[in-house]
C-alpha cells in the first residue's frame, strides 16, 4: 500500500516539463463589432407590442391614432418634467449622484436665463443650436461694440444660414423620437430676406466656403428672391475663378429648370468637381419631369452609366427616384409602360438580393421599400411583393422604415394584398404577426377579412382574435362594425368547438353583449338616436339571435 502511494507521488512530482501557456494576440475589432454580433442573434418578438408600448395591457394602443397619442404623451410628459426641473431647480437640490449626469439637471435656454452678451455666451448658444438667442446675443454685442473673433462669426454664419435665422425644427430634436419621426415632411419656409445671414455674409471674408454656404442656404429656403440671389452669387464665384463645392451644384440643380441641370453638370466636369449620389438623384428627378415617357428609361440608363464612370454608385434613394420617374401617369398608363416599370423594379430587387448587405447611405433610402411595395401591389405582382418583403425583413438589411409613421403603411399594403390571396391558415399567422404590432386595427381590413370568412369555415382562434381586435380598437361600438362582429359570432360552428373553446365563445359573446347594452343605454339616456353606434334595436336583435348561449 505504502509502495503504491510512493510510486504515484513520484509520478506527479517528477514531470519533465510544465504545461506551456500561450496568450493569443488580441483580435482587432471595431467599436461596435461586439454589439453587432449580439444584435445578429436577436430577432423580433412578433407576439409582443412595440417596445414603446409595453405597459399595462389596458393601455396598449391598437390603432395608429392611439399609438401616436401614447408616444407623444410620453415624450411631452418628459419635456414637461424637464421644464419644471429647469424653472424650479431649488426643489431638486438633493443631488448625490456620481458622476454627475447633466441630462438629469436640465437648464433653461440662454434666452430664458438672460445673458451678458459675451463671446463665451455666444459660443455656448452656437454649440447648443439656440439660433434666435444667438441672433439676439450677436445684436446686443454689436450695439455694445464688443469685438467678435472671425472664427465665432463664421460659426454663427453657418448656423444662421443653415436654419434661416429660426430655431431648429422639431424633427431635428434627437432625444424626442416621436416628435422627430412624425414631423419630417414639414416644408421649409421662404428665405429671411435681408436678415442676419446676409449681413454676416457681407461682413465675412469672401472665400469659396462662404460663397458655397450662402448659395446652399438660399436654395434650401427657395423663394424668387433667394433663387435669384443664389444664381447671382454663383456667377460671382465663377467670375472670381473660385470653385464651388458639390453642395452648391446639388442645390442649384434641385431648384433649376430641367434644361439648366445639364449646364451645371458640364461646369462640374470643367472645374473637376467630384459629383456624389445627391447630384445623380437631383439630375434624374429634375430632368425626367418634362420628358416623354418613352425617352425616360434611355435617359436614366445613360445617366447611371456616366455617373458610374465618375465613381458614383446608385443607392436606394436613386432607385426611388428612378421608380418615381418611370411610374406612368394616368394619361400614360399603358400596358407596355407598366411592363417597363415592373421590369426595372425586378432588376433593382435582383441586384439588392445579390448584395451581401444593404446599408443606409441617404436619409431617404427607406422610401425605396414603400415605393417598391406600392408598385408591386398596384401591378398585382405577387412574386415581387414577397421578394420586396423578404428583402426588407432580412438580416442583411439595415435600412428600416420609421415606426408609427411609414412602416405601418408599408405593411398595411402588404397585408391588404395578401388578405384575398393566402389560405386562411397562413392569413391567420400573418395577421397575428402584423396586427396590431405594426399595422393598426383598420376597419376596412377587418371588413374584407370578415367577408372572406363568412363564406368559409374559419378556426375559432382566428375569429376570437378578430373579435378581440374589434373590442380593443373600440370599433365594436360603431355601426356597421358591430354587425361585422355579429357575423363573426354567427359563422362559428359551436358543435365543432372543444369544451374550452365553447367556454371562450360564451364569455366573449357575453362581453360583447355587455358593451352593446351599455352603449345603447347611454345613447337612450342622452337621446343620441342618430349616432352611428350600436343601438337598442341592434342589441335586442343580437340577444334574440344568440339567446341560447347567453345566461340570464
Amino acid at each position: 500500500m505504502l509502495r503504491r502511494f510512493l510510486i504515484q507521488t513520484s509520478r506527479f512530482t517528477s514531470s519533465s516539463t510544465a504545461p506551456k501557456i500561450s496568450i493569443p494576440y488580441a483580435i482587432k475589432r471595431t467599436p461596435t463589432e461586439l454589439l453587432e454580433a449580439l444584435n445578429s442573434t436577436v430577432g423580433t418578438d412578433v407576439t409582443a407590442p412595440h417596445f414603446g408600448f409595453i405597459d399595462d395591457p389596458l393601455t396598449i394602443p391598437s390603432i395608429d391614432r392611439d399609438k401616436m397619442r401614447y408616444f407623444h404623451t410620453r415624450e411631452l410628459g418628459k419635456r414637461a418634467a424637464r421644464q419644471l426641473a429647469a424653472e424650479w431647480s431649488t426643489l431638486f437640490m438633493y443631488d448625490i449622484d456620481e458622476p454627475r449626469l447633466p441630462v438629469f439637471r436640465p437648464k433653461q435656454p440662454r434666452s430664458a436665463r438672460g445673458f451678458e452678451a459675451t463671446e463665451e455666451e455666444l459660443i455656448d448658444m452656437i454649440n447648443e443650436r439656440e439660433v434666435t438667442a444667438a441672433v439676439e446675443c450677436f445684436d446686443k454685442m454689436r450695439s455694445n461694440g464688443t469685438v467678435i473673433s472671425d472664427k465665432v462669426q463664421m460659426d454663427l454664419f453657418k448656423l444662421v444660414v443653415y436654419y434661416n435665422q429660426c430655431d431648429i425644427p422639431t424633427h431635428e430634436i434627437e432625444e424626442f423620437h416621436s416628435l422627430r419621426n412624425t414631423n419630417t415632411n414639414i416644408e421649409a419656409g421662404p428665405w429671411f430676406e435681408n436678415g442676419l445671414g446676409e449681413l454676416l455674409f457681407e461682413t465675412t471674408e469672401k472665400t469659396p466656403e462662404t460663397y458655397s454656404i450662402m448659395i446652399a442656404g438660399l436654395c434650401k429656403y427657395p423663394s424668387e428672391y433667394s433663387l435669384e440671389k443664389a444664381r447671382r452669387l454663383y456667377g460671382e464665384m465663377l467670375n472670381k475663378k473660385m470653385v464651388p463645392t458639390v453642395e452648391v451644384f446639388n442645390s442649384l440643380i434641385s431648384v433649376s429648370e430641367p434644361n439648366k441641370s445639364l449646364e451645371y453638370l458640364k461646369k462640374m466636369n470643367e472645374l473637376k468637381v467630384q459629383p456624389n449620389v445627391e447630384t445623380l438623384n437631383n439630375y434624374i428627378e429634375k430632368t425626367t419631369k418634362k420628358m416623354k415617357y418613352e425617352e425616360r428609361l434611355v435617359f436614366i440608363q445613360k445617366a447611371i452609366y456616366e455617373f458610374k464612370l465618375a465613381g458614383v454608385e446608385a443607392n436606394l434613394s436613386t432607385y426611388t427616384s428612378i421608380l418615381y420617374s418611370l411610374t406612368p401617369t394616368y394619361e400614360s398608363k399603358k400596358p407596355e409602360n407598366c411592363t417597363v416599370l415592373i421590369s426595372v423594379l425586378d432588376q433593382i430587387v435582383r441586384k439588392l438580393e445579390d448584395a451581401s448587405e444593404i446599408k443606409i447611405k441617404h436619409p431617404y433610402d427607406a422610401d425605396f421599400f414603400t415605393t417598391a411595395m406600392s408598385i408591386a401591389v398596384d401591378n398585382n405582382n405577387a412574386d415581387l411583393v414577397e421578394r420586396i418583403e423578404g428583402l426588407y425583413s432580412s438580416k442583411k438589411n439595415t435600412v428600416k422604415l420609421t415606426n408609427f409613421a411609414v412602416e405601418g403603411e408599408y405593411y398595411k399594403k402588404y397585408l391588404f394584398y395578401n388578405v384575398l390571396r393566402l389560405p386562411l391558415d397562413e392569413l391567420e399567422v400573418l395577421y397575428k404577426k402584423l396586427v396590431p404590432r405594426v399595422c393598426d386595427v383598420h376597419s376596412d381590413l377587418l371588413d374584407i377579412i370578415v367577408n372572406r370568412l363568412a363564406s368559409s369555415t374559419p378556426k375559432w382562434s382566428f375569429v376570437k382574435r378578430l373579435i378581440s381586435d374589434y373590442i380593443a380598437s373600440s370599433h365594436i361600438v360603431f355601426n356597421p362594425p358591430c354587425y361585422r362582429v355579429q357575423t363573426l359570432f354567427n359563422i362559428v360552428n359551436t358543435d365543432k368547438l372543444s369544451p374550452q373553446e365553447f367556454v371562450e365563445f360564451k364569455e366573449l359573446l357575453s362581453n360583447c353583449m355587455n358593451i352593446w347594452k351599455n352603449i345603447s343605454e347611454l345613447n337612450e339616456q342622452n337621446k343620441f338616436k342618430n349616432m352611428s353606434s350600436a343601438n337598442s334595436k341592434f342589441f335586442n336583435e343580437t340577444k334574440r339571435m344568440f339567446s341560447k348561449y347567453l345566461e340570464e
